[in-house]
């Protein structure tokens, strides 16, 4: 039987990754899935985790790249999550070479309503109690903090995903300027729009209003302590 720990490389997952090494629990093989969308912060924490451990993780991709498939399929969406497609077709492709297999996979005990649990997979968060904020807890105590993402971030995916709130979108705006440029970018090129509830440009115009109107309520704040 080989043991395969699925890696996004998120807080769930590392977390997840350092306590079944912890318990000396075996580990055949770690993949992790790189969509080459990932923040820099993120690249740079797999390559620490790496060498912290002591083990290879190996970088799973699709076929075909990432950009490719975006010019087929445009932004993922909720009716069509082609990206999360691709990410467990790599990865089960890899588990079915190694068969017999337990595929360890980091959902943490907030998200016990989402796992059926079948043979072959195993949510060790979910059996310890281990909830979002102790896995985060615990991530920083071993020394990872992915560039201060979680600083900014509450969930650290892809930069141009969909899927991000309107409050992390905010912050990919403000400090990530470049990535938000890409995105308005991107959006010329897909056949879907990148939010059901607000275009990009509305978005943009939005947090700049936002924006300016902190702004000036802190200046007045800043006036009344003269």
């Amino acid at each position: 039987m080989k043991n395969i720990v699925s890696l996004s490389g998120g807080k769930d997952s590392t977390a997840m990754l350092l306590m079944i090494l912890e318990k000396k629990i075996k580990v055949d093989h770690i993949v992790f899935f790189d969509t080459g969308w990932e923040f820099p912060g993120m690249i740079e924490h797999i390559n620490k985790l790496e060498k912290y451990i002591g083990k290879e993780i190996l970088r799973l991709k699709s076929k075909r790249s990432f950009k490719e498939l975006f010019s087929k399929w445009g932004f993922s969406s909720f009716k069509n999550r082609w990206c999360t497609a691709e990410k467990r077709a790599a990865v089960n492709k890899f588990c079915n070479k190694h068969k017999p297999f337990t595929q360890y996979i980091g959902f943490s005990y907030d998200e016990r309503q989402r796992i059926k649990k079948t043979m072959g997979y195993c949510y060790p968060l979910i059996d310890w109690k281990v909830t979002e904020e102790d896995a985060l807890k615990y991530c920083y105590e071993k020394g990872f903090n992915w560039g201060e993402l979680y600083e900014k971030f509450r969930r650290v995916s892809c930069w141009n995903c969909p899927l991000q709130s309107l409050k992390d979108l905010k912050v990919l705006w403000r400090d990530f300027p470049e990535y938000w440029q890409k995105l308005l970018k991107m959006q010329e090129q897909s056949k879907w729009q990148f939010r059901m509830d607000y275009t990009l440009e509305q978005l943009d115009e939005r947090f700049r209003r936002e924006e300016s109107y902190y702004q000036l309520e802190l200046e007045s704040k800043n006036e009344g302590k003269i």
